[in-house]
C-alpha cells in the first residue's frame, strides 16, 4: 500500500512546486518586468530553494516561457472565422498584440529567448505554439481557397505569411515608436503577401460599407 502511494504523493508535491514556481514568476515579472527580477526572488516567492527552482526551469528565460505559454497557446485553440483572409489572420494575432500592450518587456524577452535562448522545456513548447500558430494560418489560407495547389505548397504559403505576421509584431515590440498603429501595419504587410498565396479574388478586402447606401 506504502509504495503506491509514495510516488502518487511525490508527483502531487512535484505537480505543487511546479504550480508555486509558475504562480511567483507570473506574479513578479507581470508586476515588475523581466529585467528587475532575479531568480533568487522567484524561488524565495514561491518557498522552493533555487536548486529545485531549476529543475523546473533551468534559466530565468525558461521561467518567463513557463507562465506566458499559458497566455498564448489560447492564439492557436480555435483560428477565427470572420468571413474574410485578411480579418482571420489579424484577429488571430490580437493576444500577441494585447500582450505588447500590457506587459512589452515581457514579451518581447518571450520572443528572444523562443527565438536564440538556451534549449529547455518551456522553450520547446513555446516553439511548438509557433508552429501550431503557422498550422491555424495554413487553415485560414485553406478555408479561402490557398490549398487548391496540394499541402505542400500550402505549408510553404503558411509558412511565408506566419514569417511576415510573426517578424511584423516582434519589431513593433523591439522597436515601439516605429509604428503608431502596429495592427494597420501589420494588416497592409499580410494584404501584400495574402495577393501572392491567395486567388485575387480572396485576397482583395471587403469594401467598407456606406452607411448612406440604399441598396
Amino acid at each position: 500500500m506504502t509504495s503506491t502511494r509514495e510516488p502518487g504523493r511525490r508527483e502531487a508535491n512535484k505537480a505543487d512546486k511546479q504550480r508555486r514556481i509558475r504562480q511567483a514568476a507570473r506574479e513578479l515579472f507581470s508586476s515588475r518586468g523581466y529585467s528587475s527580477v532575479t531568480t533568487q526572488e522567484v524561488a524565495d516567492l514561491a518557498r522552493v530553494g533555487t536548486g529545485t527552482l531549476f529543475r523546473y526551469a533551468r534559466s530565468k528565460g525558461e521561467l518567463l516561457c513557463m507562465f506566458a505559454n499559458e497566455d498564448l497557446r489560447l492564439i492557436v485553440e480555435t483560428p477565427p472565422d470572420t468571413g474574410h483572409p485578411l480579418d482571420d489572420l489579424i484577429t488571430l494575432c490580437e493576444p500577441l498584440f494585447l500582450a505588447l500592450e500590457n506587459q512589452p518587456e515581457n514579451i518581447v524577452a518571450y520572443h528572444r529567448q523562443t527565438l536564440f535562448g538556451e534549449p529547455g522545456p518551456h522553450r520547446e513548447a513555446a516553439q511548438h505554439i509557433l508552429r501550431e500558430l503557422r498550422d491555424s494560418i495554413g487553415q485560414i489560407l485553406a478555408r479561402h481557397g490557398a490549398g487548391d495547389a496540394g499541402p505542400e505548397d500550402l505549408t510553404g504559403r503558411a509558412q511565408t505569411v506566419f514569417d511576415v505576421m510573426y517578424m511584423s509584431i516582434v519589431r513593433s515590440g523591439v522597436d515601439r515608436t516605429r509604428h503608431p498603429d502596429p495592427r494597420g501595419e501589420l494588416r497592409r504587410h499580410v494584404q501584400h503577401v495574402l495577393c501572392g498565396a491567395l486567388p485575387a479574388a480572396a485576397a482583395t478586402p471587403p469594401r467598407p460599407v456606406d452607411v448612406g447606401d440604399e441598396n
